[in-house]
């Protein structure tokens, strides 16, 4: 068996593993039935604030203007749930007392931290896959398909995205989503390698994400000048590519700087666990 296999197998073992599962599935049915119940009166809603412009007929509370606003309302949750394994991917080892043992025996600690990360990012992958199969899947057995209609975040105007188009962008989303995540992911296991315990990973981790959102919203001079180095600030990715036409630079961009977010993570975690010290 790899690494890899033991790790993620390690990693599954563990109850907290699928507290993001069993919330994710909570959350998504919750709100897909509250939404079903007060289908007429959000329909009627919706449909309101279009009609003194658009002619609006057709499904236009379907599967994918669903999934999109639970995407966007699961925005700031699901990173709670990804750092909630992830910061505990190696500092578990040193609260139950495996660290030494498992240093100090082949194989090296390169290939085991390898292993770790790459578990991390398995779970946070499956993790965002699930979500997008509940949120398709039951939005498609309560609400049916049809246009993707909603409002660009960047220019004022309504973004409208054909059923067939809606699907291949959404399913993109997710894979952007995916991404978007694992530098919250990478930053939970960063602080896992630095201390001895699973408490302080998951709430620094938080912590820094709440703060760096709470600064890229300033309307401030000296806030939006941060606005390029905050790893928040591409953490949007995914609504890129719910936009018509998707501007394809802009989401290369983003994506290059969430994977230099992830790599330069990663690395000084690299540095920190190769170079920990088992005695202490």
């Amino acid at each position: 068996m790899s690494l890899f296999s033991i790790e993620v197998e390690k990693t599954f073992r563990r109850w907290r593993t699928y507290i993001g599962f069993a919330v994710v599935l909570a959350a998504v049915l919750f709100l897909e039935v509250i939404i079903k119940v007060n289908e007429t009166q959000m329909a009627k809603s919706f449909a309101g604030g279009l009609s003194s412009d658009f002619l609006v007929s057709g499904n236009i509370l379907n599967a994918w203007v669903i999934t999109a606003f639970i995407m966007n309302s699961l925005y700031i949750h699901v990173p709670f749930l990804i750092a909630l394994v992830a910061g505990d991917m190696v500092s578990s080892e040193a609260t139950s007392g495996t660290i030494r043992f498992l240093m100090i025996r082949p194989p090296s600690r390169s290939k085991i931290i390898w292993s770790k990360y790459l578990a991390m990012l398995f779970y946070t992958a499956l993790l965002i896959l699930f979500l997008g199969i509940l949120c398709v899947g039951i939005g498609l057995l309560f609400f049916g398909g049809g246009d993707l209609i909603k409002f660009q975040p960047t220019i004022p105007h309504i973004v409208v995205l054909p059923a067939h188009v809606a699907a291949t962008c959404t399913g993109l989303a997710f894979l952007a989503a995916i991404l978007s995540m694992s530098v919250v992911g990478s930053l939970a296991f960063l602080f896992s390698t630095l201390v001895d315990n699973s408490i302080g990973p998951i709430i620094g981790s938080i912590a820094v994400v709440i703060i760096s959102f709470i600064l890229g919203n300033l309307p401030f001079d000296f806030a939006e000048s941060l606005h390029p180095y905050l790893f928040t600030t591409y953490m949007g990715i995914w609504q890129l590519l719910l936009d018509n036409p998707i501007n394809w630079a802009e989401v290369g961009k983003y994506s290059l700087a969430l994977i230099g977010y992830d790599a330069a993570l990663f690395a000084a975690a690299y540095f920190v666990f190769v170079r920990k010290d088992i005695k202490s």
